[in-house]
């Protein structure tokens, strides 16, 4: 009985230390926030030392003690103010800086601070003012983006603000909710392309470049570059630019990057612009600092396609970040995958119909007419397809309707409810992807006759959508009859006499695929039926004919009509492209060519090459044709004088543009597997 007393006071002794153990620490995490705040100053709030964390658990505060890394979560943003069914907008409050105007003029810039997701403020002090819009949800700083225009100092969190600035104190970086990049940055000008250098050629007289600030103390191996700004000048004859952490590290990396020199980031834990998007290991190598005596001779082992494949990858990412205006669009296109909100679908342009009654009528109508799901993407876009489309140099404005590289399904799909329905309709096409149509895009001046021959070429058509006639004529509208078939047929009336008029992503396309095409383009049923199967299985890639090639040419590179067994081009009189090409080509390609093309009525098909080589990285495909390319009509713009000359010119000026060639070599040519396309 005494030993059964003894054990139950001890039990009960044991519970009362557990009892007041549990109740101080109740107490301490009740009164330690309270005791760590601290005011800021006049007008500004209370912070704890927790607002000021960094991604680091071991990390340190200015007074060397233990903080906690923050997480973005969604108690970081009111919902009520970002619908994740309506487009993303912000506020940005007035500012004179290049970047504050970028960021105004951007499309989801809304001047209704009722209607904005997100409010972006900016600083150029240690302490700056807070916006007005800062307790205007609530909780201080909720919603709200404070970008730091001084790459000299770093500010620290005052609220549940995210973060945009070059420097960080050591800790103070939260991974999930700040921006370490440079913002103070330039406006576009349409000239820079002009100075900068080309990824070619693959020797550079020096081979390492340490950039540092000041000379180093140590006796080191490697030639020091000293840096202060844009030193992109001294840097241009280094073949790989060494770059240490230090506060001035976002403006050496981009001085690397503008001179096409390779960085190697001398320190493992460095942040660098948009890392959680932007692939750096494309672009660049990271290693320890302690590992510089060995990096030379490991970087002497890489191969000529890796580097000049890291080299055209950083030209990739400069345009991210290389000024005011690109730099506006990587950021939006951030925070909007940040706070899961989409930007707006890629506006369509509005087509003026001038057909009786703005509709053709098409008394013989009779086709099922399947339209492609565009807009279905809208989530993925920036989910599943967000770093493909970050890496490889597509537009971020706009959220895309669809993309070109979305996969095919299983190659069983067709055998189980829900993924065999489309496929139906598709069996004689084949592949494990939903039936689909063609829309053909003609663009026409003076060719009356020429288009109703295509018009007529294409009755009963398999898989046809619809026909779209680009009148570029400004001075009259089409008379006379005009064959009517099986599909609907629109006549669109072109802002200008241009021939950027062909690219432009219309509402009246319902179809993913395109097929452009020149009004004298002669034309049988069997070659589109056999080019609308290969372009399905080679979305990424513009299918058609005829192919032509470049060359160099007593040092310049040439347009020539044929290589030996080999193309890089594919013109676009006769050509199948994915419509998300043709949105990259209206907001994604530079001013220079469109102006180039609009001014000089040329080279609009090889820009369109050059554009979707750079993005996909892949050639274009010939198809089989057999029929002539001609219908007969009149010579057209290619029987000028210098044609060749002039075509030859647009391919310099594109290459020094984009800072390298971007076609590609193939040697291929598809024709039909057996009897599937009768008539080929």
């Amino acid at each position: 009985l005494q030993d059964h007393c003894r054990r139950f006071m001890l039990s009960s002794k044991c519970m009362l230390i557990l009892l007041c153990a549990s109740a101080g620490t109740t107490l301490f995490f009740i009164i330690s926030p309270y005791q760590a705040c601290v005011p800021n100053g006049p007008g500004s709030l209370y912070i704890t030392k927790r607002d000021a964390l960094g991604d680091d658990d071991n990390a340190t505060d200015s007074k060397g003690e233990n903080t906690k890394p923050a997480t973005f979560t969604e108690d970081l943003i009111d919902y009520s103010r970002c619908s994740p069914l309506k487009p993303l907008r912000i506020y940005v409050h007035p500012f004179e800086h290049p970047f504050a105007q970028a960021l105004a003029d951007h499309p989801a810039a809304t001047e209704d601070e009722q209607r904005a997701c997100l409010f972006i403020a900016f600083s150029n002090t240690e302490s700056p003012a807070l916006p007005s819009t800062w307790n205007s949800l609530g909780e201080p700083g909720i919603n709200h983006v404070i970008v730091n225009l001084n790459d000299d100092v770093s500010i620290t969190p005052r609220g549940n603000e995210m973060i945009v600035q070059a420097r960080f104190e050591n800790g103070a970086f939260r991974s999930n909710q700040d921006f370490s990049l440079s913002p103070d940055v330039a406006t576009f000008v349409n000239t820079t392309w002009q100075n900068r250098p080309s990824i070619m050629p693959l020797k550079r007289p020096i081979d390492y470049s340490l950039v540092v600030d000041l000379p180093d103390t140590k006796d080191s191996k490697i030639p020091e570059v000293h840096c202060v700004g844009d030193c992109s000048s001294s840097l241009l004859a280094s073949f790989y630019c060494f770059l240490p952490p230090s506060g001035n590290f976002h403006s050496r990396l981009l001085s690397s990057l503008r001179a096409a020199c390779i960085p190697v980031v001398l320190s493992t834990t460095q942040r660098l612009p948009f890392q959680d998007h932007l692939d750096w290991r494309l672009a660049s190598f990271r290693f320890a600092k302690s590992m510089l005596p060995h990096i030379p001779e490991i970087l002497e082992e890489l191969e000529k396609e890796d580097v000049m494949e890291l080299r055209r990858r950083g030209k990739v990412f400069l345009a991210r970040l290389d000024d005011a205006q690109a730099l506006s669009k990587s950021l939006v296109a951030a925070l909007s995958e940040r706070v899961q909100v989409n930007l707006e679908l890629y506006p369509e342009v509005e087509a003026n119909l001038i057909a009786p009654n703005n509709k053709f009528s098409n008394i013989t109508f009779k086709a099922l007419r399947i339209q492609s799901l565009t807009g279905k993407q809208k989530f993925t876009a920036n989910n599943m397809y967000s770093r493909a489309r970050w890496n490889s140099g597509r537009d971020l404005t706009y959220t895309p309707r669809s993309v070109h590289d979305a996969p095919p399904m299983p190659g069983d799909a067709a055998m189980y409810e829900g993924t065999r329905e489309n496929l139906i309709g598709s069996s004689r096409l084949g592949l494990s992807i939903d039936a689909d149509q063609f829309t053909v895009i003609i663009l026409t001046y003076n060719r009356d006759n020429g288009v109703r021959k295509i018009i007529e070429s294409l009755r009963d058509c398999p898989h046809l959508n619809k026909i779209i006639i680009v009148w570029n004529n400004l001075e009259r509208r089409p008379n006379g009859t005009w064959p009517e078939i099986h599909v609907p047929v629109e006549f669109i009336l072109a802002e200008r006499n241009s021939l950027i008029s062909r690219f432009l992503p219309y509402d009246r396309i319902q179809t993913d695929a395109v097929v452009s095409m020149d009004d004298d383009t002669g034309l049988g049923q069997p070659e589109l039926t056999f080019a609308f199967r290969m372009w399905r299985e080679n979305r990424d890639r513009i299918v058609g004919f005829p192919e032509r090639v470049h060359k160099a040419h007593n040092g310049k590179l040439t347009y020539a009509i044929s290589g030996l067994c080999q193309y890089s081009l594919v013109l676009t009189g006769f050509a199948l492209m994915h419509k998300e090409f043709l949105y990259e080509f209206v907001y994604n390609q530079h001013p220079t060519i469109l102006d180039h093309i609009h001014n000089h009525r040329n080279c609009e098909d090889i820009a369109m090459n050059f554009l979707i080589a750079h993005l996909t990285r892949r050639p274009p495909l010939r198809v089989i044709k057999k029929k002539s390319m001609s219908n007969g009509s009149r010579a057209g713009l290619s029987a000028r004088g210098g044609h060749y000359t002039r075509r030859s010119e647009c391919i310099q000026m594109f290459t020094q543009l984009y800072g390298y060639n971007p076609l590609l070599f193939s040697q291929e040519l598809a024709r039909p597997n057996g009897n599937c396309v009768a008539g080929l």
